[in-house]
């Protein structure tokens, strides 16, 4: 078996990381969108014979942000430090930064490790004085434009939430609201699921029951994130932004405040910012739905597993095991170089499939004939 980190081929290639960013009224007005970005970055990475590392995905990040705050961008930058990367690319400097303090923290990190950045829709060049100060110039630029867009759009919602207006659409509300004539009300198929499922809750005080209640009784798929969002959701009882008159309200405040001293009574504390690395990676062998990460303490052990939560809350599912976070990194570190071999070899077939440039023989024949003219 050929080795592919010593091949000829791994070593011509040059690691490039894609990363893409959205912020949501961005893909709504500019045309931004994650797909987008994703295929424009695709395509110019296999027309520069570039091996793609990985997709760096920031969805419904905005620039304005710390950039400790885009989870996939700290990502890219632990791979920038541990040396995976030759190559940052991305369609925008605004995808990248809209701040000059931000992007000189950054551009030492890159540059200590030898990594460059190319934008596909723009030109840049950080190699001569005016160039630096190009790229000065139009961050200060997109800083000062995202501050103001940042003032005008914040002064808007204020006013809309003092006049009890919705600022969201109905697709970004919770179970048993809805909006009319811009204003968010009670929906009279869905309100009285709420208040039978928030009853529920404070006299079991269980999620998992409730869960398995809410799919019993009324068809719908509640996961066990999601019930803990609405339970501690304040539009329940009319409150938003401040404003605790913002709409009709479907849940007592005295149920609601019962239920809140509930939730922080059961509060169960896990390994602070613990990362399941095969979090939405892996898939239930039954119902192929993704299994999700939990955390086990049994005679003095930690153990972090992976379970299909269809099968343990909702039980919809007859997959019951959990799995292992450490058998899985073994058979992974087993097998790796097997699937790497093997994504090489189709990445190769893909090249080569790409059409060659077509030979017009007649042109090239007429030419050296003119030559051989002019050499008479």
């Amino acid at each position: 078996m050929t080795n592919i980190h010593n091949s000829k081929e791994y070593h011509t290639l040059k690691r490039a990381a894609l990363y893409i960013r959205v912020s949501t009224e961005e893909q709504a007005i500019h045309g931004y969108s994650l797909e987008a970005q994703q295929e424009a970055l695709t395509k110019y990475a296999k027309q520069h014979n570039l091996f793609i590392v990985d997709y760096y995905i920031d969805q419904g990040k905005s620039a304005r942000k710390k950039f400790q705050n885009r989870k996939e961008f700290m990502r890219m930058i632990r791979d920038v430090e541990a040396d995976k990367i030759d190559l940052i690319l991305f369609i925008k400097l605004d995808r990248w930064f809209r701040s000059v303090k931000d992007y000189y923290k950054i551009q030492e990190i890159l540059e200590a490790h030898h990594v460059d950045w190319k934008t596909t829709e723009e030109h840049y060049d950080t190699t001569t004085t005016n160039g630096r100060l190009y790229i000065n110039i139009r961050l200060s630029v997109a800083q000062d434009e995202s501050d103001r867009d940042s003032d005008r759009i914040k002064f808007v919602f204020q006013s809309k939430v003092a006049r009890g207006e919705t600022i969201v659409g109905p697709q970004s509300l919770p179970l048993g609201l809805t909006i009319q004539d811009k204003h968010v009300v009670p929906e009279p198929k869905t309100a009285d699921i709420v208040r039978d499922l928030f009853t529920h809750y404070y006299l079991h005080r269980n999620k998992n029951l409730t869960t398995r209640y809410a799919f019993k009784t009324y068809g719908i798929t509640i996961y066990h994130y999601v019930l803990t969002k609405m339970l501690s959701n304040r539009l329940y009882i009319g409150e938003y932004r401040e404003n605790s008159n913002y709409c009709e309200p479907i849940i007592e405040q005295t149920l609601f405040d019962q239920i809140q001293a509930i939730k922080n009574s059961n509060i169960r504390k896990t390994p602070a910012n613990r990362t399941y690395i095969f979090s939405s990676m892996i898939v239930c062998a039954e119902c192929k739905h993704k299994m999700a990460g939990r955390f086990s303490f049994f005679k003095g052990h930690e153990y972090y597993l992976y379970r299909c939560n269809h099968s343990v809350n909702l039980c919809t599912c007859s997959h019951r095991k959990t799995i292992n976070e450490k058998k899985i990194e073994s058979w992974l570190l087993e097998n790796i170089e097997t699937e790497i071999n093997n994504y090489m070899i189709e990445y190769r077939m893909q090249m080569e499939k790409q059409k060659k440039p077509s030979i017009d023989r007649a042109k090239i024949k007429k030419k050296l004939s003119k030559l051989k003219d002019l050499y008479i």
